[in-house]
């Protein structure tokens, strides 16, 4: 699976002596690139290219390592997931559309609601949806049949029909195959067994010591998960204002770790408005919102 962006950009500076060193030049895309994507395990990121129409991957060794045709695709693409066999499947509004490596239309699925995040893993992909309560599904690559699901299933919403905005839940797969999901504005982490989808538990951290506060989102969505491979640190993007204790500003990265159960913030001196991709390496990968990515070292 390869979900990538291209990526040529500056990279930041951390506030407290990290430093960032520029990339070399890649492509147009990788200047521009704009919308949702995901860092895959093996480092890299397949991204949407409007002008194109195409999903384009792209890793930091090889840069573009390839590209599937969605001009027969008669939506918008909003999240998708490349299968193993290089198939895409992709979600948009409440319908799932199966392209096929030659970029043929095939499966198209209803799905219950609005999906807020997705991830995956070898044998099937997890769509995770917008509503009062956590719902986790996971589907298989074949015919995006449901494997499993956890909790209850969210009102049914048409297409264009207005959604209430709230703090949305988020999922990170870890390496061993596991859903963790944040929930609303908590900083706590729910984790799943990414086979059966039973809950193996929660995790709660700590700040300095002392309960971690929960976000003040305002009715703002909260930012991305990314796993920080080889770690067991989750990195999660969060806005200095909906952390107004830390008396930062700009863009912050909540540092997870989950295995001593604290979270430190790190600072990325860029703005509010850049989104987390996921985690390369020792790099947060963030998204311009003008298009583009940089790359921030992280500790």
């Amino acid at each position: 699976m390869r979900n990538v962006l291209p990526i040529p950009v500056l990279a930041c500076v951390l506030a407290g002596g990290l430093s960032a060193a520029p990339l070399p030049q890649e492509t147009d895309l990788a200047k521009t690139a704009v919308g949702w994507a995901k860092v895959d395990k093996d480092g890299s990121c397949t991204f949407y290219d409007p002008a194109t129409r195409s999903l384009e991957t792209w890793s930091k060794e090889f840069g573009i390592t390839g590209g599937l045709n969605l001009s027969k695709l008669e939506v918008s693409p909003e999240k998708w997931v490349l299968d193993p066999f290089g198939n895409a499947w992709i979600v948009s509004g409440t319908t799932l559309y199966q392209v096929n490596k030659n970029g043929k239309a095939g499966t198209t699925v209803r799905l219950p609601g609005e999906v807020v995040d997705l991830g995956w893993g070898t044998k099937g992909f997890f769509l995770l949806y917008r509503g009062a309560e956590t719902y986790l599904e996971k589907r298989d690559y074949t015919k995006a049949s449901l494997i499993w699901s956890s909790g209850r299933k969210p009102k049914a919403v048409e297409d264009g029909a207005p959604v209430a905005i709230g703090g949305a839940d988020r999922l990170v797969v870890s390496e061993d195959g596991n859903v963790l999901v944040a929930g609303g504005a908590s900083l706590s982490l729910s984790s799943f067994d990414g086979n059966k989808g039973t809950s193996i538990g929660e995790t709660v951290f700590t700040l300095n010591g002392a309960a971690s506060p929960s976000l003040i989102l305002g009715g703002k969505e909260r930012g991305a998960l990314g796993w920080w491979l080889g770690k067991s640190v989750v990195i999660a993007a969060v806005p200095a204002s909906q952390a107004p204790r830390e008396k930062k500003a700009g863009l912050l990265l909540a540092r997870l770790d989950l295995a001593a159960g604290s979270v430190e913030f790190l600072p990325t001196g860029v703005t509010e408005d850049h989104k987390l991709v996921g985690v390369i390496e020792a790099e947060a990968v963030l998204m311009k919102p003008s298009g583009g990515l940089v790359f921030v070292p992280i500790k």
